[in-house]
Parts: C-alpha cells; structure tokens; sequence
C-alpha cells in the first residue's frame, strides 16, 4: 500500500503542475517549466532517503512513508503566484489525501503530513522535530554540487574570452561560502556529510580548472583589467 500512495502522489503533483510556468525564474531557465519543479521534489525525496541512511533514527516506517509524501508534495504550490507557497501546499495536499477512499493514512497521518509541508520553508531556526529537519535539510542540499556549478555558469558572460578564470573565481568567491553558509542551517548529521561531499566537489573542480587553465596569478589578474599586486 505505501508504494501505491507514494506513486499516485508523484502521478498527483505531475498531474498539478503540468503546463504552468516559473513567471519569477530569470538566470536559470530549466527551472522555469513546470517539469523542474517534478524533478525538484523527486531529488528531495531521494535527498531525504539518503539522509536517512546515514542516520541512526527511530523513525517507524509509517513515519517515513509520510516524510516521503511532504517531500513529494512539498513545492506542489510552488508555481502559484504567492509567497505563501508551503502554507498553500499544505492545503491542496491534505485536500487530495482526504479524498483518497483507498488509503491507509489517518486524519493524524494527514495532518502530519500537511504539516511537514507547512513548515517546510522555515529554515532559519533549529529544528527539533527530527522529520521536518530531514525536510528541510533535504530541501537545502538539492542544486548543491555539481548542479550548482552550471548554475554559477549562468552568472556569467558565455561569450567572454575569460569565462573559465571568472567561473573559477566566481566558484572561489561565492559558491564554497555558499555551501558554509548552508552547512550552518542545516539540522541533521547525515545533510552535513552530504554537504560536504558535496563541497569537496567543487573545490575539486576548481583544482583541476585551475590545473587545465595553468593559471597564473599575475598573468590572470591583469587578463582581467586587474593591477597585479606583488605578495
């Protein structure tokens, strides 16, 4: 039964998300169509699993079937006009499990799971409840890592003869504190290793950039329209 609500769950949020359109979405465009989001709140699902491994938690299975279902449903609202995206989710996915006469979830497991979802933004306090930690840390760590240096990418002039040595330093200068300044909101010991797996990548990626760029710091300084400075 639970891996036929978790399915009818991912079938429910294609079926609620096909066709809109990411309106605020502006340097990254594959996260304008609505087929971003799906894959989004299937990575956090997985991304929740993952930390879960790595947990030595009490979570009783039906707990983890409904942390599964928050974090199927979790950005259902997300392409809705509103910044109350998490409070509206909650809403259409307790509506839509209500309705469901084949389920084994109670009105508690519902409200639970609505829950989740309600909170889920929330993530500049420390989380106590260990199932909404796992969340929202799951929710944190997606488009860290390997996607993230795409990302940087789309902060960048594509047609610069410089676009290696400023994606180097944007790498450097922005994304490595970026993954310290999500690593100090997140709850869990099992999203911290992740992060950090994840960080160690990127700084990896910038070593072998700057093997294959064979960069040298004054050379590159005054490439960029930069005075070298003498050390």
């Amino acid at each position: 039964m639970s891996a036929v609500i978790l399915d009818d769950a991912r079938k429910y949020l294609i079926h609620s998300l096909k066709g809109k359109f990411n309106s605020f979405e502006t340097k990254h465009p594959w996260r304008r169509e609505w087929e971003f989001t799906v894959m989004h709140s299937l990575h956090i699902e997985s991304y929740a699993l993952k930390i879960l491994a790595r947990e030595n938690h009490l979570l009783a299975e039906h707990e983890i079937i409904l942390l599964r279902l928050a974090a199927i449903l979790h950005d259902i609202a997300r392409l809705e006009k509103t910044d109350q995206h998490a409070k509206l989710g909650a809403e259409l996915a307790k509506e839509w499990l209500l309705d469901r006469t084949d389920s084994f979830l109670t009105v508690d497991h519902i409200d639970r799971v609505a829950e989740l979802i309600r909170d889920h933004s929330n993530k500049d306090v420390r989380e106590n409840d260990f199932s909404k930690a796992v969340l929202k840390d799951a929710d944190t760590l997606d488009e860290i890592g390997a996607m993230s240096i795409f990302m940087a990418g789309n902060w960048l002039d594509k047609q610069s003869p410089f676009f290696f040595y400023e994606l180097r330093q944007r790498l450097q200068e922005v994304e490595l504190p970026y993954c310290d300044r999500k690593r100090a909101i997140l709850n869990t010991d099992g999203a911290r290793s992740i992060l950090a797996e994840k960080k160690a990548f990127v700084d990896n990626f910038i070593t072998q950039l700057t093997d294959e760029l064979q960069a040298d710091h004054q050379i590159e300084q005054m490439l960029l329209g930069q005075s070298p400075t003498n050390d």
